[in-house]
C-alpha cells in the first residue's frame, strides 16, 4: 500500500483529525453527533497506518489476521463468560458486529498490538522484554479509554467500576500476543507507528481530563 505523503505530514493529518474530535466531543452542538464517527475514525486510523507499513508478505498479512481474529474472538469469550476482562457488554457505537461483538474490534487489536509493539522495540530488543512493555502500553491506553467508552456507548460494565480483571485480562492476553507476534514475523519500523499512539493517548487524556464535561 503506497500514498503520496510524507509520514510526518501523515501525522499532523492524525492529529488535526484527533484534535478535531476533541473539540467536537467537548460542545454540545456536536457532541451527540460524534459518537457515530467513532469506527469511521478508527478504521481511518489503522488504514493509515498500514499505508506506511514498509514490508508487506504473505507471513506479515497472515499474522495481521491472526492478531484480529485471535483478538475478536476472545472479545467475544469475554462478552460470552465474563471470565477474560470480567463483565461487559458492547454498546450500538462501534457498528455491526457478530455474536454480540463488533466487526471493528478486529482492526482496533491490530492497530493496538501493533503500534504498542513498534513503540516498545524503541526501548528494549529482546522478546520478554518488548511483550512486557508493550502490554503495559496496551493498559495504559485502556485505562484512559474506559471512561470515554462507558460514555459513548462503545461498551459498559456491569459493576459501577471498571474492574480489575479488565486490566489484568488485557495485560496478559497483550503479553501472549506481543510474544507471539514477535516471534513470528519482523519488519522494519513504521514511522507512524510513535504518532498513531501518542495521539490516541493524548486523545483520550484529554477528555478524560475534561471528565465529559460539554461546553
Amino acid at each position: 500500500m503506497k500514498l503520496n505523503i510524507k509520514p510526518m505530514t501523515a501525522g499532523w493529518i492524525l492529529a488535526i483529525v484527533y484534535l478535531v474530535g476533541i473539540a467536537g466531543f467537548s460542545f454540545s452542538v456536536t457532541a451527540k453527533f460524534m459518537p457515530r464517527l467513532i469506527w469511521v475514525n478508527l478504521l481511518f486510523t489503522f488504514l493509515l497506518l498500514m499505508v506506511f507499513h514498509k514490508k508487506w508478505s504473505k507471513e506479515f498479512v497472515a499474522a495481521l489476521f491472526m492478531i484480529g481474529a485471535s483478538g475478536f474472538m476472545l472479545e467475544v469469550i469475554g462478552v460470552s463468560t465474563r471470565l477474560v476482562f470480567g463483565a461487559y457488554f458492547y454498546g450500538p457505537t462501534l457498528g455491526f458486529g457478530f455474536w454480540r461483538t463488533p466487526i471493528m474490534m478486529f482492526f482496533t487489536w491490530i492497530t493496538t498490538v501493533y503500534i504498542t509493539r513498534q513503540v516498545a522495540e524503541t526501548i528494549a530488543k529482546d522478546a520478554v522484554l518488548v511483550s512486557f512493555v508493550a502490554a503495559c502500553l496496551m493498559v495504559l491506553l485502556d485505562y484512559f479509554i474506559e471512561p470515554f467508552a462507558i460514555r459513548y456507548g462503545m461498551w459498559a460494565w456491569d459493576s459501577v467500576k471498571v474492574p480489575l480483571h479488565n486490566y489484568i485480562g488485557w495485560f496478559v492476553s497483550g503479553f501472549v500476543f506481543q510474544y507471539l507476534f514477535i516471534k513470528s514475523i519482523k519488519f522494519p519500523v513504521n514511522k507512524l507507528s510513535l504518532v498513531v499512539y501518542l495521539v490516541q493517548l493524548g486523545f483520550f487524556i484529554s477528555l478524560y481530563l475534561l471528565g465529559g464535561k460539554v461546553l
